[in-house]
């Protein structure tokens, strides 16, 4: 992928990606007062990015970035910084794999416990800092939670990625 492509790739994502955490996680969290909602659209943005472009520091890029926009449409919302933070780890992660999110079973379960650390450790950072400053609340109730929305994401992000395997998407972007 050209470098070109690449920068035009991560704006887009991490536009749409801030624009959609901004306005319609506050929707989902109102509605079910979990955190599955802000997961999805945190961590779908983040896996179709590493499937696509493969490098180092595009997740991390995608995630950041659409922090940013999200801070921009809602000022104060100190809290998505933890899952900028998730987004660093999880390009680690998933650089040790080589950006390896295949259909093959043994991707799956890594990508799967790839996501679950990030979430979780995003959970407990906005337990901790943001919710209830209690480390017991953070860690046993609020980071299991953000992981049950990891894997929710999860489950949507390799759906829609199958889809687009099928019509091969990935080698007409990554031209």
């Amino acid at each position: 992928m050209s470098r070109s492509r690449y920068i035009a790739f991560v704006s887009i994502i991490s536009a749409l990606g801030g624009v959609l955490q901004a306005y319609l996680a506050p929707l989902t969290f109102a509605i079910l007062r979990l955190p599955f909602g802000h997961d999805i659209l945190v961590f779908f943005p983040l896996l179709l990015s590493g499937w696509v472009i493969r490098k180092v520091g595009s997740v991390s890029g995608v995630g950041i970035v659409s922090s940013l926009v999200f801070l921009f449409l809602r000022p104060g919302m100190f809290l998505v910084t933890a899952f900028a933070f998730s987004s660093i780890l999880l390009d680690l992660l998933l650089y040790a794999i080589k950006y390896e999110i295949t259909f093959k079973i043994k991707n799956i379960i890594l990508v799967s416990a790839m996501v679950a650390l990030s979430a979780y450790i995003a959970g407990a950072i906005i337990g901790f800092f943001f919710m209830t400053g209690s480390l017991d609340y953070a860690l046993f109730i609020w980071g299991p939670l953000h992981v049950v929305g990891g894997i929710l994401a999860l489950l949507i992000t390799y759906s829609i990625l199958a889809a687009l395997e099928r019509t091969g998407v990935r080698k007409k972007i990554a031209l």
